[in-house]
């Protein structure tokens, strides 16, 4: 809107300036009160044709007219007039170069310049130049600020003198509601509310540059409210909707989760009750779905381990059947190898006497005592009825040495985990047609542990070429060492080695009382 103003302008102040500087004007009125009829003629010529040529531009506008120093009218083009006093007064406003002013020509508001024409510094007239109000005003209509509002330019007199409607000030605002809206106009505060006819406005203005004039509107307040209210209403639409979407939203949520949880509920309720074949079935991933699978997989856990109990409460049973079937009366196993023991005796066979008694020994600790663990002192005891046992076969072709901590007896071992290993040094290690054949068993502390070592010197074996499945008489050496971390972890066992022709040596690493 500015552009359009600015332009009608450039084009009035250019026109208005080329006047001015015009060498045939200034002589004409200098010498303009000395001219006859004829020379003013010639002079009014002059003008006609000039003006013509230089102010096709300008079709709207409305009046020009040539004064002398003296206010005498020179030469006029339009049928407005400048009044008397408007001449004498803003010609006196144009000494220091042109000068915007606004004027009531017939009855209609108009724009007008007024630019002293010089010679040698010296004014020796002026142009004044008039153009109407709405070709500035028509840019106005461009704009649409709202039903009944107005959009005017005021002049530094405060007074309106471009309107939208093209009306003059009388009609728009009266004298103290437009001293009200002008007060402290230069202020960076360029909106405020003023008072119109009872009715309230929002008024903002700004300074035109080039101009000591201001473009102002005046909004009314129903205006803005009915758009406040426009938009309260769609916001409440809006809300209504949003709320009704929520809530909508909200119950396939609440549905989403509370059916699925209502069913998990019932189905765990049902477990509770003790049926385990119930299933949950959720197919959804979320939370819940997630707490349901891990449900379900736990219920055939259960049931998986159910069975498995069964299963071994079977095997169990049928175990315990076997070995009351292989257990025949171990009393009479005792009374019978008693009664062998004395026929021996009797008989003064002291060896077989000997033998008979360790093998009773150890069937009793073998059938009667059911205990994993033993002291060491009664593992010793084992070992020894063993030995005697053995030398019944192979007489006095080897010999058992016991080293052995008096401070560790009453420490527990797993119960015939030595005699697996004497038996392989006796079995495989001992050669019958050599003397002086050793079998050295040691128990000895080391710090928190106990070390127990099996050593003979016999045959020995490459320890790089095992024997097939690792076989102790019969019991694999994994089975030893397997016993011993199963029953105090896997920080303890055996370490065998062995070397031909030189021996073996079998160490045992167990804790300290436990």
């Amino acid at each position: 809107m500015s552009e359009d103003i600015y332009k009608n302008k450039e084009f009035l102040e250019r026109a208005s300036i080329e006047l001015s500087m015009n060498e045939e004007i200034a002589n004409n009125l200098i010498n303009y009160k000395f001219m006859d009829g004829k020379e003013k003629n010639e002079f009014l010529k002059y003008m006609n044709d000039y003006l013509s040529k230089k102010l096709s531009l300008l079709p709207n506008l409305a009046e020009v007219e040539i004064i002398s120093k003296d206010y005498e009218v020179t030469y006029m083009q339009g049928f407005k007039y400048f009044k008397r006093e408007d001449i004498e007064r803003y010609a006196d406003e144009s000494e220091n170069g042109l000068f915007w002013f606004s004027t009531i020509l017939n009855n209609e508001p108009h724009i007008c310049i007024v630019t002293p024409v010089k010679q040698d510094n010296s004014i020796v007239g002026y142009v004044f130049m008039a153009i109407k109000s709405e070709v500035f005003a028509s840019s106005f209509s461009l704009f649409n600020i709202g039903k009944g509002s107005e959009i005017f330019i005021i002049d530094d007199k405060n007074n309106i003198i471009i309107s939208e409607n093209n009306l003059n000030s009388n009609f728009i605002l009266e004298e103290h509601d437009l001293n009200k809206f002008l007060e402290n106009k230069d202020s960076k505060d360029t909106a405020r509310s003023i008072v119109v006819n009872g009715e309230n406005y929002v008024a903002t203005y700004r300074k035109l540059k080039g101009f000591n004039w201001y473009i102002a509107s005046m909004t009314p307040y129903d205006f803005i409210n009915a758009d406040i209210q426009s938009l309260r209403k769609e916001m409440t639409i809006i809300g209504l909707l949003f709320t009704l979407v929520v809530l909508i939203f909200s119950y396939f949520l609440y549905s989403s989760i509370k059916v699925p949880l209502y069913n998990l509920l019932n189905k765990m309720k049902r477990v509770s009750e003790g049926d385990l074949k119930v299933l949950v079935n959720d197919t959804y991933e979320d939370e819940i779905g997630v707490i349901s699978d891990n449900f379900d997989s736990m219920l055939k856990r259960v049931n998986e381990l159910i069975e498995k109990t069964k299963l071994q409460e079977v095997e169990k049973r049928d175990l315990e059947i076997r070995m009351l079937q292989a257990q025949i009366n171990p009393h009479f196993l005792f009374n019978t190898l008693n009664s062998l023991k004395w026929t021996a005796l009797m008989n003064q066979d002291y060896t077989v006497s000997e033998g008979l008694s360790s093998l009773a020994e150890l069937l009793r600790n073998t059938i009667i005592d059911k205990n994993e663990l033993v002291t060491i002192r009664e593992e010793l005891e084992n070992i020894k009825n063993y030995v005697v046992i053995q030398k019944i076969r192979y007489g006095n072709s080897f010999d058992v040495q016991y080293e052995v901590d008096e401070l560790l007896l009453e420490n527990k071992v797993i119960k015939f985990i030595l005699q697996p290993i004497v038996e392989n040094s006796i079995i495989h290690g001992i050669d019958e047609n050599k003397e002086n054949q050793k079998i050295i068993i040691k128990i000895m502390s080391e710090e928190e542990n106990i070390l127990i070592s099996i050593k003979d010197n016999g045959k020995g074996f490459n320890s790089k070429e095992k024997v097939k499945d690792n076989k102790l008489s019969g019991i694999g050496w994994n089975n030893v060492d397997e016993r011993i971390k199963l029953t105090f972890g896997l920080g303890y066992g055996t370490t065998i080695y062995s070397e031909v022709n030189k021996g073996t040596i079998v160490k045992i690493v167990i804790p300290k009382s436990i």
